[in-house]
């Protein structure tokens, strides 16, 4: 089976079905820098903001609703820095992540 595809099939369900914020978790100011790749291209961004659940990261790059990004976390301890997400929304200023905590690479 296609984890990718399910993942992004999810995200895709969940950001159709949003039509108001419910966040489940607090959001933490945070000012640093993330490295974050796709498939072809290794990326550097700031984070703005996160919980257990996703992120803001400031970005001029352009992504697809559902992207699949891997990301070395700024704010996590050093054994649970690396995880999955998935680009949930994209705003002029840059892209809403939500975590896989299930997936690690």
């Amino acid at each position: 089976m296609d984890w990718q595809y399910l993942f992004k099939t999810k995200i895709k369900e969940k950001v159709v079905k949003r039509k108001k914020e419910f966040r489940k978790e607090q959001r933490i100011p945070f000012e640093g820098s993330i490295f974050y790749s796709t498939e072809l291209q290794l990326y550097e961004g700031e984070v703005k903001n996160y919980s257990t659940s996703g992120l803001f990261v400031k970005t001029k790059d352009k992504y697809s609703v559902g992207e699949t990004l891997n990301l070395a976390l700024p704010y996590a301890k050093a054994k649970d820095s690396k995880h999955l997400g998935a680009v949930i929304w994209q705003n002029t200023e840059g892209i809403g992540i939500e975590l896989n905590v299930v997936d690690k690479f």
